[in-house]
């Protein structure tokens, strides 16, 4: 069983994980839609603030014109994602030491969005997930 699939048949509750894979990031996205869930990828290298991780995850989530770029705003779309619909919801952050560095306040800011809208779904019994690739504290476990 790939690390992934561990998310796919929830050996491993919904959560924030470290990820370790060498899979493509294509490989990764047709797996999870093989199953019916929603994939997204983030790619860290592009994020150093608040400012630049809000854009990220606007572009790779498709949020609505609305999203009002800041963190409730953020909160909001993550717990509704009414425009997209899966089985559950992978979200793939790669490479985020830099964000973690340059914006520490904001990466703990974000990671704590991210717990609020895993808690969210999983009271819909819907599980979401989100994965960091790449040089990640140890306080995540592994997937």
């Amino acid at each position: 069983m790939s690390r992934l699939q561990r998310a796919l048949r929830q050996t491993r509750p919904p959560g924030i994980y470290r990820f370790v894979s060498d899979a493509s990031v294509e490989f990764l996205q047709r797996e999870a839609e093989r199953e019916g869930w929603q994939f997204y990828f983030l790619d860290g290298t592009k994020i150093r603030d608040k400012k630049t991780y809000l854009q990220v995850i606007a572009r790779a989530l498709k949020f609505p014109d609305y999203f009002g770029k800041n963190w409730d705003a953020l909160n909001d779309c993550l717990t509704d994602l009414g425009w997209t619909r899966g089985a559950g919801y992978i979200v793939l952050l790669q490479s985020p030491e830099r964000f973690m560095k340059t914006s520490p306040e904001d990466w703990n800011v974000a990671m704590d969005i991210f717990s609020t809208a895993i808690q969210f779904w999983r009271e819909q019994n819907i599980p979401f997930y989100v994965l960091l690739r790449g040089t990640v504290p140890e306080t995540f476990p592994p997937l």
